[in-house]
């Protein structure tokens, strides 16, 4: 066969599967070729350039922005929402809370045993766009204490919500977040109620976080589990930017409590760091050391934020 001869016949399968959307059995059958012959054929069409496939990217798709700080930071996957140039609390964590929804909706499996921090207005918005699903997951277990002035509402809903929503158990942690002192969180661990939900942190393999800065949420503030002025600036003298279950890291990364030194009781950034899969939603300016701290430390495989955030994200690092 000359070469003009094969040439015509690449171009001609290439115009059958790409174009006139026949399957590779079909060419086979109409050219009299083994379908081998047609899939090897397609092969050569893309690496001699006779096809070329080009992704075009709709307005409000960040592919390269997300690809920049998944290089960057070493991280699984980065999912970019839009937003407005200057938008409100309010609209990023909508816009990231729908976002997360899809992302779970699409990545959740059979005996998924999900863990939620409760804290987190942008978490509760997730759950107000999920939908039910026929995956069978092993259960949603509130990772972090949640008894305070409105606390043990908050997060009971929240948890409860959830596992109605994908029709499995809910485990709640009756526990504030942060205990008196080390030895009123002692004496809680010791009970049956929250040391066999605090032992079932081990065996979570999807957790749902929220990143926090050093400056409580006004849902957290109003929740009475938050550290006071005095222990916050302790907290910011050592470096501290940011948080994941109330655990305090500075900027890159590194816990600024020792562990026999800390008294929240809500699963560890060890633990964090060990889960297979840990999704953090987080968005806003203010935000963004905390972010970065965040992804320094590995704690995180999934940051779903917004567009402005990640654009600052990259400019600051």
């Amino acid at each position: 066969m000359s070469k003009i001869d094969e040439k015509r016949l690449l171009l001609k399968i290439a115009t059958l599967y790409y174009q006139d959307g026949l399957k590779q059995a079909d060419i086979a059958k109409t050219l009299r070729l083994s379908q081998s012959q047609v899939s090897r054929s397609i092969t050569r069409c893309l690496k001699e350039g006779i096809v070329k496939i080009s992704v075009i990217q709709p307005p409000s798709v960040f592919i390269g922005l997300e690809t920049k700080i998944q290089q960057r930071f070493g991280v699984s996957n980065v999912i970019v929402v839009d937003v407005q140039d200057d938008p409100s609390d309010a609209q990023i964590k909508r816009a990231i809370g729908s976002s997360a929804a899809h992302y779970l909706d699409t990545s959740l499996r059979d005996g998924d045993l999900i863990g939620i921090s409760s804290w987190s207005d942008t978490i509760r918005s997730m759950v107000d766009h999920l939908h039910t699903t026929k995956v069978k997951a092993k259960g949603v277990i509130q990772v972090l204490g949640g008894v305070g002035h409105n606390g043990n509402i908050q997060a009971t809903i929240l948890t409860q919500t959830m596992a109605d929503i994908l029709s499995c158990d809910a485990f709640m942690l009756p526990a504030q977040s942060i205990e008196h002192s080390l030895k009123d969180k002692l004496k809680m661990l010791d009970t049956a109620e929250v040391s066999d939900v605090v032992d079932m942190f081990n065996k979570v393999n999807l957790a749902i976080v929220g990143i926090g800065m050093l400056e409580p949420s006004n849902l957290l503030r109003n929740s009475g589990n938050y550290y006071d002025k005095k222990r916050l600036k302790e907290l910011a003298d050592k470096g501290a930017v940011g948080d994941i279950c109330l655990h305090y890291y500075d900027e890159n990364g590194c816990p600024v409590v020792n562990p026999e030194d800390d008294p929240v009781i809500g699963m560890s950034l060890e633990q964090l760091e060990a889960c297979e899969l840990v999704v953090a939603l987080a968005g806003g300016l203010d935000k963004v050391d905390a972010i970065k701290g965040a992804l320094s430390g590995n704690y995180i495989d999934v940051l779903i934020t917004d567009r402005v955030t990640a654009e600052a994200i990259l400019e600051t690092h």
